[in-house]
């Protein structure tokens, strides 16, 4: 279990303190990673240079019983949990039934009570199917790998649209069209889709951690709602299969929500090859593995961002001892699923990193303090800490990413160089 919270020394982001936040289903106090694992109770005591030769063979003896009892009582615990999620159901619910109750109590996008968010009006509902329409035209149907899919010019037209917003209908389409840069990476989809099953019969270490995580993911979404259903048993079997995929990487907190997020827009086995996909291409390995490197970078990164293009609010936080690796640890690596703005928002931010990829974070980070800059600037710590680790506002959605788009086409030319910098300075400790 490793935690992962930071402090600044000379402007390089180190671990050290710990980060609370409670807008979160999930508390990111701790990021746990299962690259190391370690058994309870497996030690044994050395026999020690005296007369008591017997005793301390004895001691020896317990002690492995002791190490083999406790092995074979995790595989037992392990063994159980892959249970709970594979049985079947006590009692054979009502499907139509089912539907109609949490239909009805839901929003568009499948969640519930304070998760929901607001029912569009007539005239929003009409602009969606307009812009449905519109996608209808730019799609084109091919079958590949044994799959239907859509693919698309990658015009000007296309690009604007996707920063206009995705329609619903037509995310699950274009999400993987440009996580597989155009369809050019899915070729050997059909052999990932294969190891996808062989790693599921395969036992994983991080069952466990999983499993807690998954409890208290989503837990609005109805898809996510009831325990050891349909969708918490998917998102299992993605994350535990992925924890067999990359051995290095294993399983990290933030992943429960990435793969949640996915499982809403695809089936089970395209969750895991996208997922795949969007680790290959955005080197989210670095993110998660032990020293959480991409991380640290990230922090580094938006710092000095921040100083460039909100050079008031950097002093102000700085004043106050707030550099990014105090609040921003949820911010990159739930990739901004932790609860850190509404889901409609979300939605948003997510068609743009398909297209743009992991850079495009950087300067939503840099959009949302612009956005939140003069309550932040006569707030004290404790007030800006609390903003900071909630779910932010963003009144507008239109207005908010076209000022992320506006901060990308202006800073994204400096990211290599701020890169280069950061790792230079790294080699040096």
């Amino acid at each position: 279990m490793t935690d992962i919270t930071a402090d600044t020394t000379n402007g390089m982001p180190t671990l050290t303190s710990q980060l609370t936040n409670a807008s979160s289903d999930t508390d990111f106090t701790e990021i746990t990673t299962g690259t190391s694992v370690k058994t309870h109770g497996s030690y044994a005591r050395l026999p020690l240079a005296d007369n008591n030769g017997e005793r301390d063979h004895e001691r020896l003896s317990i002690s492995g019983r002791q190490v083999e009892s406790s092995v074979q009582g995790k595989k037992h615990r392990d063994n159980d949990i892959r249970q709970s999620y594979q049985a079947p159901p006590p009692i054979v619910p009502d499907i139509e039934a089912e539907m109609e109750k949490w239909f009805g109590m839901a929003d568009r996008y499948g969640f519930l009570g304070d998760n929901s968010t607001d029912q569009p009006n007539a005239e929003q509902t009409e602009k969606e199917v307009e812009r449905s329409s519109k996608w209808a035209h730019m799609a084109e149907h091919i079958r590949l790998n044994d799959e239907e899919l859509h693919t698309f010019k990658k015009t000007y037209k296309f690009i604007k649209r996707v920063f206009k917003g995705i329609p619903d209908c037509w995310r699950r389409d274009a999400w993987y069209f440009l996580c597989t840069d155009g369809l050019r990476t899915s070729k050997n989809d059909k052999e990932l889709r294969e190891q996808y099953k062989f790693l599921l019969s395969k036992p994983s270490p991080h069952e466990r951690q999983i499993d807690l995580d998954i409890a208290r993911t989503m837990h609005g979404h109805i898809m996510f709602r009831q325990r050891y259903g349909q969708g918490q048993r998917a998102l299992f079997n993605v994350l535990r299969a992925f924890s067999e995929f990359d051995t290095e990487v294993g399983y990290c907190q933030g992943m429960t929500n990435i793969a949640a997020m996915l499982l809403l827009y695809f089936e089970e086995e395209r969750s895991f090859t996208a997922l795949v996909h969007m680790f290959r291409r955005d080197g989210l390995h670095d993110l998660f593995i032990p020293g959480f490197p991409a991380l640290m970078e990230s922090f580094y990164i938006q710092e000095q961002l921040v100083e460039r293009y909100l050079p008031k609010l950097h002093r102000h936080l700085l004043n106050l001892g707030l550099s990014s690796d105090a609040y921003a640890t949820r911010w990159y690596i739930t990739m901004f699923t932790g609860g850190v703005v509404s889901y409609q928002t979300l939605l948003r931010i997510w068609d743009v990193y398909f297209l743009l990829g992991f850079e495009v974070f950087y300067f939503v980070a840099l959009a949302l303090l612009k956005t939140h800059q003069d309550q932040l600037l006569h707030d004290e710590f404790d007030q800006c800490i609390t903003l900071l680790g909630s779910t932010m506002k963003v009144p507008d959605d239109d207005k908010f990413i076209k000022l992320v788009k506006r901060l990308y086409e202006r800073g994204s030319r400096y990211i290599p160089a701020l890169r280069t910098n950061y790792r230079s300075k790294k080699s040096l400790w």
